[in-house]
């Protein structure tokens, strides 16, 4: 039977199916005398009947199948964005390769131990190895490249911190931090505290800034790092003093917190973890809290904005990014991992114990944070002045 040798070439792939409107000739055989144009002997007629059939039955399931609803990703891969037309989307597979975490911090510290706690978890969700790559140096911009360049396809991530939205008020970046990149999540805040000297009468921060005003040489302030968000702030705090007010710096938090209590600097913008202990033994004492809410790790503490100060909103944040134009569903599947990682009590209560504010985020809520607090920064970079290298 030539029409069954036929079906068995085209499942071979050695034959190309063609309609048989389309060129009958090489389907059918040359007619004969006698018999329609187009028709088969009786004999064939049946068998191609049955084999029209049986393959009318296949291809009736199959289409079936193409038409149905498609099925939920499985948790070892993405699929494309369901705005997609259904006859051009193509499956995602993610990830398909370990996955590299680049991190804009050298290893040891605060930042580089919350990667490598994500990075495992995550390793773990994911099912591929999740690798912490450190590219510290030029404040993050060299980290912020390398990832702006990769490509989109979520197997090299960012994480950083709000100071990406600060850098390119200081200097030129290779990068628009806005058009270059995709936001994933934020996965915790850092509150920072005015802190001032215990030995001080001020209660609030009112009668810190107005005790400065009056006398803006008999205080000074603190700062670990030139143009971090503690810095800014602390700019921003005095800014329009006559005079200006003496700024102590300091490598680092730490050594900021022994100037302090060394009597030879009277406030600083700092986190909890590097005041807290002092502030529990009295040497130290909070006024008030940046952002938009208090802080769970002092809640008695209000906000500088419920004590009357404004501009002090944007707060310091750590977040995973991925390449602009990474898919959709790969952003979806990274920010539900993250936020399920975020829920375990375990990871919680290891950032509370390290200053941090643990926080459930989504790509929409980072994307929104991201355009305002970036025009925060440079308002307050203009009314600071802007900060100089120590």
């Amino acid at each position: 039977m030539s029409e069954v040798r036929m079906f068995s070439r085209l499942w071979r792939g050695k034959a190309k199916l063609l309609h048989p409107a389309a060129e009958p000739s090489r389907w059918l055989p040359p007619p004969r005398a006698g018999r329609r144009p187009g028709s088969l002997p009786a004999p064939r007629r049946l068998a191609a009947r049955a084999v029209a059939l049986c393959l009318g039955g296949v291809l009736s399931a199959a289409g079936g199948a193409c038409l149905a609803r498609p099925a939920a990703p499985s948790s070892a891969s993405a699929t494309t964005s369901a705005a997609t037309p259904a006859s051009y989307a193509r499956p995602i597979s993610f990830p398909a390769r370990p996955v590299r975490l680049i991190v804009p911090f050298p290893a040891g510290g605060v930042p580089d131990a919350v990667a490598r706690m994500l990075a495992e978890r995550l390793a773990a969700r994911l099912g591929v190895l999740v690798d912490v790559d450190n590219r510290p140096g030029a404040g993050g911009t060299t980290a912020g490249d390398v990832v702006a360049k990769a490509s989109s396809d979520g197997h090299t991530l960012l994480f950083h911190q709000a100071t990406m939205l600060i850098q390119p008020g200081l200097e030129p970046v290779p990068y628009d931090v806005v058009r270059d990149f995709t936001p994933v999540a934020r996965v915790a805040t850092m509150p920072l505290f005015l802190v001032i000297d215990a030995r001080l009468p001020m209660r609030t921060p009112q009668q810190w800034l107005t005790a400065v005003k009056a006398s803006p040489a008999s205080y000074s302030y603190g700062s670990g790092q030139a143009g971090s968000p503690s810095h800014l702030y602390a700019e921003y705090a005095v800014h329009g003093v006559p005079n200006g007010v003496p700024l102590v710096t300091a490598k680092g938090e730490g050594a900021v917190v022994q100037e302090m209590l060394a009597g030879r600097i009277s406030a600083c913008f700092c986190s909890y973890a590097a005041v807290q202990g002092h502030v529990r033994n009295g040497n130290l004492r909070l006024l008030g809290v940046t952002g938009t809410a208090r802080s769970p790790l002092a809640p008695a503490v209000p906000t500088l904005q419920e004590s009357g100060l404004d501009g002090y909103g944007a707060g310091a944040w750590f977040g995973v990014i991925a390449p602009a134009k990474t898919p959709h569903a790969i952003i979806a599947r990274l920010a539900g991992e993250l936020d399920a990682v975020m829920g375990e009590r375990e990871v919680r209560d290891r950032l509370l114990a390290a200053g941090l504010t643990p926080l459930r985020d989504s790509p929409e809520a980072f994307a929104t944070a991201i355009r305002s607090e970036s025009i925060q920064w440079q308002v307050i970079l203009r009314q600071a002045g802007g900060p100089t290298e120590p």
